[in-house]
């Protein structure tokens, strides 16, 4: 027959063995939560990076696009003035041609 104070006595032991185990794992679960931590802590600083980095890319964007607008309203304006060139040629050369027969002519 066991004593009460025995039984008391491994009820302890199981108590503390328990509170080990407990503590051993909530030693663990810290250094867990401390790396964790420092990796959102760098996660985070990437994702700023990142956002930085893409706001940037996105106003270089924009200022591309702007100068490739100015670029393209510049060819539109020297392919026009091209046109208007061809065409004063085309008449100087009908003007020319024109004459050429008349002093073929008189020869």
């Amino acid at each position: 027959m066991e004593s009460p104070i025995l039984n008391l006595q491994e009820r302890l032991q199981k108590l503390i063995d328990q509170y080990t185990a407990d503590k051993k794992a909530m030693d663990e679960l810290k250094i867990q939560y401390a790396r964790l931590r420092e990796e959102n802590v760098q996660l985070m600083s990437q994702i700023e990076d990142y956002s930085k980095l893409l706001s940037d890319t996105e106003g270089n964007l924009k200022n591309l696009q702007i100068e490739h607008d100015k670029l393209q309203g510049a060819h539109n304006d020297m392919q026009n003035m091209l046109f208007g060139i061809e065409s004063f040629a085309d008449d100087a050369i009908k003007k020319i041609d024109g004459i050429f027969p008349k002093l073929e002519d008189s020869e």
